[in-house]
């Protein structure tokens, strides 16, 4: 993350994030600051107050959460051929049987891609060498009708301009209608993603309902 994401992350002044370099782990690269994610989100939980509840690790969260019942095979798309995130979230919105909350759908849509690419501008949801799972950056006040989870798999990598480097072709795309149930999803994802098993199946699918399958309880 750059100073900047970090910035609009924590909803803090640049000048307040490069006074937090120190304490703050950050590596200089050309001349510029940048930090890991996971350093950011260590030293949020160092903020937190004694008398605040502690949080559930994510292999925790993430072995009990469940996507399946979220997913639906009109929802699921193989081997699309776009190669750069915004296309392919775009395309992917425009496709999906989505429920929704207010109309008319083609207006109702726009808002949620809208709302998605404020997101990824923030910083890269591509958190995996082959997946992403980008969403909302203000899931209540998108029009959503329901939970759901739109499954892409791109036929070649997709540039998600990650400062790893990441060009995911598995790409999650997250409809909760709240911050938590969102957070969940990402959790139960990257407890997933802790072995090859799901990406190498996700990837050998042949069809929407097989995709499915790889999730099913």
């Amino acid at each position: 993350m750059s100073v900047s994401e970090v910035s609009n992350y924590l909803s803090l002044s640049a000048t307040s994030v490069y006074k937090l370099i120190g304490e703050l782990r950050a590596v200089r690269i050309g001349g510029r600051w940048h930090f890991r994610t996971s350093d950011v989100e260590q030293w949020l939980l160092k903020q937190r107050k004694a008398d605040e509840p502690q949080i559930e690790p994510v292999r925790e969260i993430g072995s009990k959460v469940r996507l399946f019942s979220h997913m639906e095979e009109a929802n699921v798309f193989l081997d699309v051929p776009d190669r750069d995130a915004a296309t392919l979230i775009r395309n992917a919105i425009r496709r999906a049987r989505l429920d929704l909350s207010e109309g008319p759908e083609k207006d109702a849509k726009e808002r949620i891609y809208e709302s998605i690419m404020e997101r990824e501008a923030l910083c890269s949801t591509a958190l995996h060498p082959n997946v992403a799972f980008p969403h909302p950056r203000d899931p209540e006040k998108c029009p959503f009708g329901a939970d759901q989870i739109i499954v892409v798999r791109a036929a070649q990598p997709v540039e998600f301009h990650d400062i790893n480097g990441y060009c995911p072709r598995v790409v999650f795309i997250l409809l909760a209608r709240t911050v938590s149930l969102q957070l969940l999803w990402e959790a139960r994802l990257s407890f997933l993603l802790q072995g090859d098993d799901v990406v190498k199946a996700v990837l050998s699918t042949k069809t929407p309902r097989e995709l499915c399958g790889v999730f099913k309880p």
